[in-house]
């Protein structure tokens, strides 16, 4: 039932909030589990692999996620996936090495985020106005990545003094205390039996939004996975620096496109847009000062930070209340098929071309992705 009144509404969208800074402060410290691997003597491949399986479980569970979320609920789906998050995680103290039960738990863990993020967002559709909801997905999005701004450093200080063990113990705490506030959540996802009408779901245009949702999670994959790991980023700190700054654009365009900044919030800034993050990639390539990764960060979270609001609200313009949860969770899929193969597909060439050159190979993907997502929505 979706909350009457402003009162309720305001409540529920603030106990979103708070399940979803604790959900994405989990993970944020999972954003270091590749200089964990480093340290544990893995390879750029193993590193990629074990990323692109988080994913390719992420992934996978999505279209299961929008059916379950029609047919369930968006709250008991989400809890869910987060006890799911929680056994994956406490599984890190009895298979602390990459192989066959490691892998299959960071299945597991992509499962269990998928839930997770497709039940919040299909809640945050669901009391959104139509015509207020790229706004309302920017703000819910703050707090998202607000974690990112401040969590990776947070980590890196926990790994440093205590080591990773209790940085994943850390991890699993802060999940718990997110699944007892999401026990709280409204339920959204039961249809309106006033005004019945036939699901619809998302129209033709969606082809080239999800192709742009694909180069979005291509170039996150590359850039959260590879970019802590390679020289850019050796230095003591320097992880938790990149993070701050990409999680500080991010959010910024959030909020300047949630508080009404409204140009950044139009179709018309996508192809710009992505052209600056194919930019921010190739950047990466060409020395590895502060400064210019500090830049790279920026430069990265303020595209991503304008690109997925804009494609969340074009995606469910015009799609039934019975259908949202399945097309948020279709953008979600998209996202995580980048993320598999920025992650695992260029982690396979990664000791071949070396760092610098999966970021212009990935910019030249990002690049030709974002001219034919323009020509194909022309057409």
């Amino acid at each position: 039932m979706k909350p009457s009144g402003p009162h309720s509404l305001r409540f529920a969208l603030r106990a979103i909030n708070a399940a979803t800074f604790l959900f994405s402060t989990s993970g944020a410290f999972f954003l270091l589990l590749p200089v964990y691997l480093q340290q544990i003597g893995s390879t750029s491949s193993q590193i990629g692999l074990v990323a692109g399986v988080f994913r390719i479980g992420s992934l996978l569970a999505r279209p299961l996620a929008g059916r379950l979320l029609e047919r369930f609920g968006r709250r008991p789906v989400t809890l869910v996936g987060a006890g799911l998050a929680i056994v994956s995680v406490l599984s890190l103290f009895i298979f602390p090495q990459p192989g066959g039960p490691f892998l299959t738990m960071r299945v597991l863990q992509g499962v269990g985020v998928s839930l997770v993020d497709s039940g919040l967002g299909a809640m945050v559709a669901d009391l959104s106005p139509p015509l207020a909801r790229a706004q309302v997905f920017a703000i819910y999005t703050v707090w998202m990545n607000l974690a990112g701004v401040l969590m990776p450093a947070v980590g890196e200080a926990i790994a440093r003094h205590g080591g990773f063990f209790w940085l994943f113990a850390v991890a699993a705490l802060v999940l718990a205390t997110a699944l007892l506030i999401a026990q709280r959540l409204p339920e959204t996802g039961r249809p309106r039996q006033e005004h019945p009408q036939p699901p619809r779901g998302p129209g033709e245009g969606a082809g080239p939004l999800l192709l742009g949702g694909v180069m979005i999670g291509l170039a996150y994959g590359v850039l959260t996975v590879f970019v802590p790991v390679a020289r850019i980023a050796s230095a003591p700190g320097r992880a938790g620096v990149f993070f701050f700054a990409y999680f500080a654009g991010l959010i910024g365009a959030r909020l300047a496109g949630g508080l009404g900044l409204s140009w950044i919030a139009r179709p018309a800034i996508l192809l710009p847009a992505y052209m600056i993050l194919a930019g921010g990639l190739a950047m990466l390539s060409l020395g590895d000062s502060v400064i210019l990764l500090v830049g790279v960060g920026l430069t990265c979270g303020l595209s991503h930070g304008v690109l997925m609001p804009v494609i969340y609200a074009l995606l469910l313009f015009g799609v039934s209340r019975d259908r949202r949860g399945w097309t948020v969770a279709l953008l979600a899929a998209a996202f995580d098929l980048g993320n598999v193969a920025g992650a695992m597909g260029l982690g396979l060439v990664a000791e071949r071309l070396g760092y610098s050159g999966i970021f212009m190979l990935a910019a030249g993907i990002v690049a030709a992705g974002a001219a034919g997502t323009h020509w194909w929505g022309r057409r």
